[in-house]
């Protein structure tokens, strides 16, 4: 279901306006209005309604991120302090509704917020969410969560080398078919890097993938601390925790590439300090190599589910940007590789 055909469907706007006038109900809310559109993608189409008790935030997901609604009502009842709360889920229908949850990190940082003081805070929050959740991976990929544990990876990465129809092979900005080649023969060095991740831990858990500024509420307390919340997890799965990481926060100098710089090493480092029990500094940091490696495949499929199974309806902008950022993250994999191996 590609929910861009849905954004003019007279019936289904009716049926989701009425599934959002009986959730309202329960929450003794009344809708005002008609729903104002906030953004329409294949994968997941979101709408806000404005009621007398505030906005609130209907989102349909597709089956790529059908997940979602059971997700977030999970987190949502086990980690009420952090994520966004959830009013109504339909799982059938891939139908949530949430609260309008404040300001973002986004909004906070444009009134020249700290914002390394903002992301140790995120970073310290996320790793201690992840190490509480790790003993629930198991419920979690039984709910449905995507699987994306490091022993996974490579069959998902060969599987996707032979589906060229997704990988757009030979259009500009794509892969070629000597990168595909390329990948095609690292694939062995990936299984072996992947395994010893797996060896080193620390154990699989809850991973974000879409982990952002315009992701994660950020509300000032009367004290002068801050609230943060957590919210998106369309493109949450199941892997190891360090994989967290290979998207920088997006003041990062080169937040995609390679090379970090001193503000994101030293983010790294206290992300890192709240693992310690799992091994000493230089360990950890070779965990968080490795993983950076396995993320980009990560990366890599997030796109794939989101898009590939509509590449031939989307819109032309939307379709090299899917083409371009695949391709970024398939060939990180390989110059990420290379540079473990000098």
């Amino acid at each position: 279901m590609n929910l861009l055909r849905l954004r003019e469907d007279r019936a289904w706007r009716d049926e989701m306006t009425a599934w959002v006038d009986a959730s309202l109900t329960a929450h003794k809310a009344t809708r005002q209005g008609l729903a104002q559109e906030v953004r329409v993608m294949p994968w997941s189409a979101v709408y806000r309604f404005a009621t007398d008790r505030g906005d609130v935030y209907f989102k349909a997901c597709g089956p790529s991120q059908a997940h979602e609604p059971v997700l977030a009502t999970w987190l949502a009842a086990h980690y009420p302090d952090c994520m966004i709360p959830v009013w109504a889920a339909d799982a059938a229908r891939g139908y949530c509704l949430m609260p309008n949850g404040g300001p973002t990190l986004t909004e906070a940082l444009a009134t020249g917020g700290d914002e390394a003081g903002h992301w140790q805070r995120v970073l310290a929050l996320q790793a201690a969410v992840q190490r509480d959740m790790m003993p629930a991976a198991d419920d979690l990929l039984a709910l449905g969560v995507l699987d994306r544990r490091p022993t996974v990876l490579p069959g998902l990465l060969a599987a996707l080398l032979e589906r060229p129809e997704h990988l757009l092979v030979g259009e500009p900005d794509a892969l070629t078919p000597d990168d595909v080649t390329q990948l095609r023969a690292l694939l062995p060095r990936l299984s072996v890097i992947c395994d010893e991740l797996a060896a080193i831990g620390p154990p699989d858990t809850f991973v974000h993938d879409d982990f952002h500024e315009d992701h994660i509420f950020t509300i000032a307390q009367p004290d002068g601390t801050w609230r943060y919340v957590f919210f998106d997890f369309g493109d949450a799965c199941i892997g190891h925790p360090f994989m967290q990481l290979v998207s920088q926060p997006r003041f990062a100098s080169n937040r995609f590439g390679i090379e970090v710089d001193p503000v994101q090493e030293l983010l790294r480092e206290n992300y890192l300090s709240r693992w310690q029990d799992y091994g000493l500094s230089e360990a950890l940091q070779g965990a968080l190599t490795l993983a950076l490696i396995a993320g980009c495949v990560i990366r890599a499929l997030t796109w794939v589910n989101a898009c590939g199974a509509y590449v031939d309806e989307i819109p032309a902008e939307l379709r090299s940007a899917y083409r371009s950022r695949l391709a970024f993250w398939m060939m990180q994999i390989a110059a990420r590789i290379s540079r473990l191996d000098e």
